[in-house]
């Protein structure tokens, strides 16, 4: 079938990507089935995947607003630790995106556009119902088998976790640091602006308890009055 596909397609290499499923196809019909079936399912997945990075955005936010707010050195760094695994996650799921899922679609569009426009100039019948069921089935059957075979290949490192933070937990723990700082700027900034805003009070002077003594009056001398 393979080589048949390379005649109908007039190309001479089949990308690694379909090629497992026009091996598994019987005929140009269950192939381009086969193909819309794996479509379906990597979209699905792109899906999920966009979904979940949303998800990781808003944890990473809210253990980033939790960690410069912490004073506990062994509490931030868990936090910055836990940051680092949920960027690792985004990191990897924008990989699958653009490297698997997108780079797939866009080579099964190609593959059903051409096999849709050759079909169309034959007089094949469309297979039944119960067919188009089992072939659904062995596409998924073949798309997981060989997405285990790259998992296999590739393998996953298991590390260690390190006792001191490594360069990107310290990075993480330098921005936790700069939120706190720009919090408090941001503190300071709206409290000077509130000082500035309150209109100022003239205390008035304090009365003295004392009153002034008034000055006497000056006493009146007898006149004296003499004998003739």
């Amino acid at each position: 079938m393979l080589d048949k596909i390379r005649k109908l397609l007039g190309v001479k290499d089949i990308p690694e990507e379909v090629t497992p499923l026009y091996r598994g196809a019987r005929s140009e019909r269950e192939a381009l089935a086969l193909l819309k079936e794996a479509r379906r399912r990597d979209e699905q997945r792109r899906r999920r995947a966009i979904q979940d990075l949303e998800v990781f955005g808003s944890m990473e936010e809210e253990l980033l607003e939790e960690g410069k707010g912490e004073v506990s050195e062994s509490r931030r760094l868990m936090l910055a630790r836990r940051i680092k695994e949920i960027r690792g996650k985004v990191e990897e799921l924008n990989g699958r995106i653009e490297n698997i899922y997108n780079k797939r679609v866009a080579i099964f569009n190609e593959h059903i556009g051409s096999l849709e426009t050759v079909l169309e100039l034959t007089t094949e019948e469309l297979p039944d119902k119960k067919t188009m069921e089992e072939m659904a089935i062995r596409a998924r059957e073949l798309l997981e088998n060989l997405e285990k075979s790259k998992e296999l290949a590739q393998g996953i490192a298991q590390t260690q976790e390190p006792p001191q933070p490594d360069e990107e937990e310290k990075k993480i723990l330098r921005e936790m640091e700069r939120r706190a700082d720009l919090d408090l700027e941001k503190a300071e900034i709206e409290k000077i602006g509130a000082d500035a805003e309150k209109p100022e009070t003239v205390e008035p002077e304090p009365k003295s308890k004392e009153r002034r003594k008034e000055a006497p009056e000056p006493e009146e001398k007898p006149e004296i009055e003499f004998e003739d």
